[in-house]
C-alpha cells in the first residue's frame, strides 16, 4: 500500500493483477465513458504493466477496497512534466457497486494531496467525455474547472460527443481545503 484512507488503499500494479483489470475493463457501458475505443488485448497489458513499473512520466495505482481486498479502479498521474509542474489525471472506479458512494472523491482526496503536497505539480489537467455527465458532474465537484472542448472530438456508438477540458491549480486546491482541519472535517 502507498496511500490509504478510511475505506480505500492505493498501491502500484502488479502483474498478477492484469488478469483481474482485464475482466473490469471489459465492460463497454464504462469504457465508453472514460474514451477508450479498442480492447486491451495481452500484448497491450503487458505494455501497460511495462508503464506503470517506470515513475519518470506516469505514477499509477490501484484502488482496493480494504473491506473486501477487491481492486474496484484504477487512478494515476499521466503526462507528468516535471519543467512545468504539470500532470494528467486520471481515476476509474472499474466496479459500478462502488460508485455513487464516495470512493471516487475519498480517491481523488488522496491523490490531490499526493500530487499537490508530496510532488509539488502547480497544474492538473483531465478530459471528461460530453455525454458522460456523472463524471463532469464529479470533475466540478472537486475543484476542476471547465476551460475547453474539443468539439466533436469524441466518437462512440455512431455520434459524435465533444470532449471536455477541465483543470485544477495548486492555488486553487489549496484555497478550496483551508476550512478544513487535519481530520479533514469542515471548521
Amino acid at each position: 500500500m502507498f496511500l490509504s484512507s478510511e475505506r480505500i488503499e492505493l498501491r502500484t500494479v502488479k502483474r498478477e493483477d492484469l488478469k483481474t483489470l482485464s475482466t473490469l475493463m471489459q465492460k463497454r457501458d464504462i469504457t465508453k465513458l472514460t474514451g477508450e475505443v479498442y480492447p486491451q488485448t495481452e500484448k497491450e497489458w503487458e505494455s501497460f504493466y511495462d508503464r506503470c513499473q517506470s515513475t519518470d512520466s506516469r505514477i499509477w495505482f490501484l484502488i482496493i477496497d480494504k473491506k473486501s481486498g477487491q481492486i474496484i479502479g484504477e487512478t494515476g498521474l499521466l503526462r507528468i512534466f516535471m519543467p512545468w509542474r504539470t500532470s494528467d489525471y486520471s481515476l476509474v472506479i472499474w466496479d459500478k457497486k462502488f460508485w455513487g458512494k464516495g470512493y471516487g472523491r475519498e480517491t481523488a482526496q488522496l491523490m490531490l494531496d499526493y500530487a499537490f503536497n508530496d510532488l509539488n505539480l502547480n497544474r492538473l489537467a483531465i478530459g471528461v467525455v460530453g455525454f458522460n455527465h456523472n463524471g463532469l458532474r464529479f470533475w466540478k465537484s472537486i475543484g476542476f474547472i471547465e476551460e475547453g472542448k474539443q468539439i466533436d472530438g469524441y466518437f462512440c456508438n455512431g455520434e459524435y460527443s465533444d470532449f471536455i477540458m477541465m483543470y485544477l491549480l495548486e492555488k486553487d486546491y489549496r484555497k478550496s481545503n483551508q476550512t478544513l482541519d487535519t481530520d479533514n472535517q469542515i471548521i
